[in-house]
């Protein structure tokens, strides 16, 4: 039986007042949120604003702080360091850079120290307290200035051999177009194209510097002065003795590169026939001494270990079995040696480096990048051996 129909209008006027009410909740909630959201948008826009404050305050209170401290250095030690900036193509002043070289190197000092001080034994391989908290602040101070002095030698270093590469190229190009009817200024503007990269970008300067008035030549003087390569050099005086006496310049440019061209392939053929040589010396430092390094780690702790066993405290000890044989303590215990290990294997790994781009390239700074890369992983390998050894040999004295 059907229900009556004011019934049915009844639930029907109740489910329209429950929807109602549930809309009007719904909206009334919705604009809670948004409400709160966007006062959680305002602050946390507060908050970054405040932050962005903060941040430009104290960038430049510490850009002002290394100019500051960077200007306390000798002028010949700016000029030197200035230098070394150009050298390198950056454009920071010699201050900032020494400024935060200074800062930097105070900061890990005190932060070594304070660890040291926290942690560090009454002595130590012989050294005195006072030592290792002089060592843990000197060496950090050290370490900061070396890598910074390395960091920009190996700048210096990548900028001359990127610019050395393509100078011949850019020499033929300048001497085409002087052939083909173009002035030096034309034929030097046409060579700066993008792929030549720092050379490029470094001839835009000179022609910027020609149109503001200074003379083609000085501009050529200042550009070989901010490069420190003695082929550019050498080119740039060719080519300015050239346009001074009216000689034939296309063809100087040109027998030019064809010298730096043949110095080039001379280095790839002596780079090519020293890959042997610079393989052993790998070979040496990688596997050779810390595989020699490790079994001797593990002869001395083996030697220990069967001294202990034994039983025998006293150092000079008496004979066994026969007036032929006598077992005395090692005067070196396996942690020293370690130690000791870990530092030779290190120096060594260093020099090698070094040797390794002396003979690949003829120059010394050319190892300086793979240098870490050695010491670290001649490091692990005589750590990987001496743990696969100390089981091996571990195992063999259990059974």
């Amino acid at each position: 039986m059907a229900p009556p129909t004011g019934i049915k209008n009844i639930f029907r006027i109740i489910n329209t007042v429950i929807a109602t009410v549930l809309d009007a909740v719904t909206q009334v909630i919705t604009a809670i949120v948004l409400a709160v959201a966007n006062v959680v948008m305002k602050v946390i826009e507060v908050i970054f604003l405040i932050f962005k404050r903060i941040n430009q305050r104290f960038v430049k209170f510490t850009k002002g702080l290394q100019n500051r401290t960077g200007s306390y250095f000798s002028k010949a030690r700016k000029n030197k360091v200035g230098m070394m900036v150009i050298y390198a193509g950056l454009s920071r002043n010699p201050e900032e850079i020494l400024g935060i070289v200074v800062i930097y190197s105070i900061m890990l000092a005190a932060a070594t120290t304070f660890i040291a001080f926290a942690i560090a034994p009454d002595s130590y391989a012989g050294m005195p307290r006072e030592v290792i908290l002089i060592l843990s602040a000197l060496i950090p101070f050290l370490a900061i200035w070396m890598l910074f002095y390395l960091t920009f030698v190996v700048l210096i270093e990548r900028r001359t051999s990127s610019i050395e590469k393509v100078l011949p190229d850019v020499l033929t190009i300048i001497s085409q177009n002087m052939i083909a009817g173009m002035t030096v200024y034309n034929s030097l503007w046409v060579a700066a194209r993008p792929e030549f990269g720092p050379l490029a970008t470094e001839i835009q300067s000179v022609a910027r510097e020609t149109l503001s008035g200074e003379s083609f030549e000085k501009s050529l003087m200042d550009m070989s002065t901010r490069i420190k390569s003695y082929k550019l050099a050498r080119a740039v005086k060719l080519m300015i003795q050239g346009m001074r006496s009216g000689g034939e310049l296309p063809t100087v440019l040109q027998e030019i590169a064809s010298d730096i061209r043949s110095e080039q392939n001379l280095y790839k053929r002596m780079s090519a026939e020293t890959t042997s040589q610079a393989m052993f010396i790998l070979f040496a430092l990688l596997i050779g001494a810390p595989l020699l390094f490790s079994a001797s780690l593990q002869f001395i702790t083996i030697f220990n270990s069967i001294y202990d066993r034994i039983g025998l405290s006293d150092v000079n000890s008496t004979p066994l079995q026969t007036g032929m044989m006598s077992l005395k303590k090692l005067p070196i215990t396996d942690q020293f040696f370690s130690q000791y290990a870990m530092i030779t294997l290190a120096i060594s790994a260093l020099f090698g480096g070094l040797l390794i781009g002396l003979i690949r390239s003829g120059k010394l700074s050319a190892g300086i990048p793979i240098t870490p890369v050695v010491v670290i992983l001649a490091l692990v390998v005589f750590v990987v051996i001496s743990s696969l050894l100390g089981s091996f040999f571990t195992g063999m004295l259990t059974i």
